[in-house]
């Protein structure tokens, strides 16, 4: 197990060491791995008999150790359901959490329960952090601050050109087809960005939330919330790679949001938004699984490619745009 997988009672901080005493947690306690996550970010479940608590440990260059602290606190004061925070050590980049266990949504699908009520229970979810929790947003300036927009979208498919269309793909463009490319891409950017903007958590999907024994949902790595595309994490949930919904399931799932959401829009017209942003969400995804998997040693993620191009074949299918779906090659 690499190194930074492994901890050790006695390198946790004495700020954590102290709490944990008085919980009777001592050298003794069983320590084991219970996630990583994006920059080098690694989580530990400490276990003492029948109590249980998650240790974070965050490298001293991880610029979301502040701002996922600072965003917990808006969230708890929120209602809205991420963990509790028990002890922190701002110096030694240490926290201790409570534990949600590991019944992700990602593993009752795979396990082969009933996704419906399940996913419906999730949309409440976001269709909460979308309206009430958005409304008090400017009571957090790490979310207020932040736009996801033009910019950043065009970020995200400059990397799906750079690690899937020529990393994976190994596709050399004319300077005219690089140039259409860039094109459609900017204009993509601009329909997404011109969407109503809401609070984003920007990896809403089936890994990120945990379900607890009582049918609850719970939801973890949220330190990227910011303020995007209110169908952004729509997307990110409903064509999720990793899950591969069946189809009647995202199109019942996605009436049921417009439903709930009070969305505005016609259903058809909806769809068509949707389309656009869940057309951004799963080429950054596709990026992501080249990149980790050809670059940072995770050969994991290579599993996921082949999905995320039917999911991206799947929009471009119904999205109706032709010149898009003209340029980028097919599975």
């Amino acid at each position: 197990m690499n190194e930074e997988h492994q901890l050790k009672f006695e390198q946790l901080s004495p700020v954590l060491i102290k709490f944990l005493a008085r919980y009777g947690f001592g050298e003794s306690c069983a320590i084991t791995l219970a996630g990583t996550a994006g920059s080098r970010r690694v989580y530990f479940r400490l276990q003492e008999g029948l109590r249980n608590f998650i240790v974070l440990v965050s490298p001293p260059d991880d610029a979301d150790f502040g701002r996922f602290l600072r965003i917990t606190q808006f969230y708890r004061l929120m209602n809205f359901p991420v963990p509790m925070v028990y002890c922190i050590d701002d110096a030694a980049h240490q926290v201790i959490l409570e534990d949600l266990g590991d019944r992700r949504l990602y593993d009752l699908i795979k396990q082969g329960e009933p996704p419906l009520e399940l996913y419906q229970k999730v949309i409440h979810q976001l269709v909460d952090l979308q309206t009430r929790c958005f409304q008090w947003h400017q009571e957090c300036p790490d979310i207020r601050s932040r736009l996801f927009d033009e910019h950043d979208l065009l970020w995200e498919t400059d990397y799906y050109a750079a690690q899937y269309l020529q990393g994976h793909r190994a596709i050399v463009y004319s300077a005219k087809e690089k140039a259409t490319l860039d094109g459609l891409f900017h204009e993509l950017a601009r329909k997404v960005d011109a969407q109503p903007k809401s609070i984003m958590h920007r990896d809403f999907q089936s890994q990120n939330l945990m379900i607890q024994f009582d049918g609850t949902v719970r939801v973890i790595d949220y330190q990227g919330s910011r303020l995007g595309s209110v169908y952004y994490d729509l997307a990110s949930l409903l064509l999720d790679p990793y899950t591969m919904l069946p189809d009647e399931d995202v199109m019942e799932l996605l009436r049921y949001y417009h439903a709930k959401s009070l969305n505005p829009l016609a259903f058809g017209d909806m769809l068509h938004q949707f389309l656009l942003a869940a057309s951004q969400r799963v080429m950054q995804a596709l990026g992501a699984y080249c990149f980790l998997s050809r670059h940072k040693g995770l050969p994991q993620f290579k599993a996921y490619i082949e999905p995320g191009e039917k999911r991206l074949r799947w929009i471009l299918d119904r999205l109706g745009w032709a010149e898009l779906k003209a340029v980028l090659p097919r599975p």
